[in-house]
């Protein structure tokens, strides 16, 4: 009973092989899982904003900060579940706690549960009393660790796997994903992070069409067909992914970070600055937090759209090149401002442009010097905590508009293209614990990220780097979350998109790759122009921890896509169960 976890765990990774197709001050970053970050936005809410130096707006998270967070928000809730989640984020980053104060573990019962005991002074993280051969699972989160003078290594191996039925094609569903991941540092201001993983997976039928038409799988890149004749799998995708960067710190207030990564600007489901819907991108980011403020820098190598599909690999793929930064205002725990800029660019034989190296400058200002050629997207934010109860936040996204053709009555005008979110969080609902909320109104106009060079339109891979139906939309959701005990986890989502396709070669604002050049007309556009389409995407889940990183899933999703063009209509049906091991769930909701 004693070892039966670690045992468990080692089935996991053996189980990874058996599936294998073929082998193919500022600190880390936490990976980018968003059921994750509900449960941190949950305690800056119920904390009253948790430590003043975390702006929850941008994200990844540093580990460290995750750590403060936990500690703050320990101080006002002391039940089962919220002690479950606090001892986890100790466990998950033990590395930035002090070692002393850990807790040794006790195995409870046959499912090896960690019932959560309280340290005494500083948070303590907890250690298994029967590490295997004394070297792995030394602590319940990681499978290997080191801790030795100016240096530290945590290794993870990483599994999702997940079959079911999509009813609508009668095929089944898929997924073997199978990878590493480690971190680490070096003395006080060297640390990296890499996770690569591969997989095979058989998506259900709205993704496989996306994934045919642009050639890239949603969040990653180029794939190769798969099938398997042994798991009766067939049209599925397989294909490889990785994230890894180096950082620096420069003294306390300083750091850089330079890699491949996916970041997250915004306080909602969606982001309308930037998502991680894109394919991970080379990178230097620069953050300085100082007083009320975070500032962070990302001068990014990012590929263009003319690029070879499935059919051949013989061209290497084109750049463009992305700078932006975002200012964060803090001025205190429950109120945040924050501006943004981003200007995506080409250059003849991909030369850089300098001038957008400076740092602080607005790159607005910049193109205009240099005769404006390029693609310039503004944005301010906000976000408000009530009462311990509640958070509002919503984005204003710009990126071009005609004062004086608004004047004239002409908000249609092609060129008038900006966008704005609405959202709203209640913890708690109606007195109900770990019954949480969340609506959100998204709307962008047509044209809105897209540019008359093919270059400089707002995309990655041919997929879009803020909300994944590009422009000339407009969505609600509705999400529900509620936590059963502090392992069975309980959620639905609905989402109703609205939106207008592009048809031929004709661009109605939709799709951010096509030059809006391509329009039909100057005036007379409106959210929704072009073949009028409606999405309801609904999806439910119900989720058990087993262990430390093991989750039980079981998910249900609906999509029902009703156009004006019948031949479009598509309906999906999807069951799946499956297991993750130190994996998030990707869910594409468009």
């Amino acid at each position: 009973m004693k070892t039966s976890t670690t045992a468990l765990r080692f089935v996991f990774i053996g189980l990874s092989f058996c599936f294998v197709g073929h082998l193919a001050a500022q600190n880390i970053l936490t990976e980018m899982d968003h059921d994750a970050h509900h449960t941190y936005d949950r305690m800056m809410i119920l904390s009253g904003g948790g430590d003043s130096s975390l702006h929850s707006a941008i994200q990844p998270y540093w580990r460290h900060d995750l750590v403060v967070l936990a500690d703050s928000f320990s101080q006002y809730r002391e039940d089962k579940i919220s002690s479950h989640q606090v001892q986890s984020i100790y466990d998950q980053n033990n590395e930035f706690i002090n070692p002393q104060s850990y807790l040794f573990i006790h195995h409870a019962d046959s499912a090896s549960s960690f019932p959560y005991r309280h340290g005494v002074g500083s948070p303590g993280y907890r250690r298994s009393k029967h590490p295997l051969l004394n070297t792995f699972y030394k602590t319940p989160a990681h499978f290997y660790e080191v801790d030795v003078k100016d240096f530290y290594l945590r290794v993870n191996p990483m599994l999702l796997l997940a079959a079911g039925s999509e009813t609508e094609e009668g095929v089944a569903s898929y997924y073997n994903q199978r990878g590493l991941s480690l971190r680490g540092g070096v003395g006080e201001n060297v640390f990296f992070q890499t996770s690569f993983y591969d997989s095979q997976v058989r998506y259900p039928n709205y993704i496989n069409q996306y994934t045919d038409s642009v050639g890239v799988v949603p969040g990653a890149a180029l794939y190769k067909n798969f099938s398997s004749s042994l798991f009766d799998v067939a049209g599925a995708k397989d294909f490889l992914l990785a994230t890894a960067y180096v950082g620096v710190n420069l003294g306390k207030y300083i750091g850089f970070q330079l890699g491949h990564n996916q970041f997250f600007i915004g306080e909602g489901i969606r982001s309308l600055f930037l998502s991680d819907f894109s394919t991970p991108y080379f990178s230097l980011k620069i953050n300085t937090r100082i007083w009320k403020i975070h500032y962070q820098n990302i001068f990014a190598e990012i590929s263009a759209d003319n690029f070879m599909s499935v059919s051949g690999f013989s061209e290497a793929v084109p750049k463009k090149y992305m700078a932006a930064h975002y200012l964060s205002f803090k001025p205190n725990k429950t109120f945040s401002l924050g501006l943004f800029e981003t200007v995506i660019f080409d250059r003849p034989g991909n030369q850089f442009e300098l001038q957008y190296l400076n740092p602080i400058i607005l790159y607005r200002t910049v193109e205009g010097w240099i005769g404006s050629p390029d693609n310039v997207v503004l944005g301010f934010s906000s976000r408000l905590d009530i009462k311990k109860t509640a958070s509002l936040y919503g984005q204003f996204v710009l990126d071009d508009i005609s004062l004086d053709n608004i004047l004239d009555g002409h908000l249609d005008w092609w060129g008038n293209k900006f966008g704005y979110q609405l959202g709203a969080k209640y913890i708690n609902v109606l007195g109900v614990d770990f019954l949480d909320a969340q609506v959100e109104w998204n709307q962008v106009r047509p044209y809105t990220y897209s540019h008359y060079e093919s270059q400089a339109n707002y995309s990655n891979y041919k997929q879009t780097m803020a909300h994944p139906l590009g422009g000339n939309f407009n969505e609600w959701i509705f999400s529900v979350r509620y936590q059963v005990t502090k392992r069975l986890l309980l959620q639905s989502k609905l989402h109703l998109m609205y939106t207008g396709e592009d048809i031929d070669s004709i661009s109605y604002g939709s799709n951010v790759i096509i030059p809006n050049t391509q329009r039909p007309a100057d005036y007379g556009h409106y959210i929704g122009q072009g073949i009028e389409t409606n999405i309801t995407f609904w999806s439910s889940s119900v989720q058990y921890e087993l262990s430390p990183g093991v989750m039980i899933d079981a998910r249900y999703l609906y999509r029902n896509k009703s156009s004006a063009l019948p031949v479009r209509n598509l309906k999906t049906n999807l069951f799946q169960l499956g297991v993750r091991y130190n994996m998030a769930y990707r869910e594409d909701v468009f």
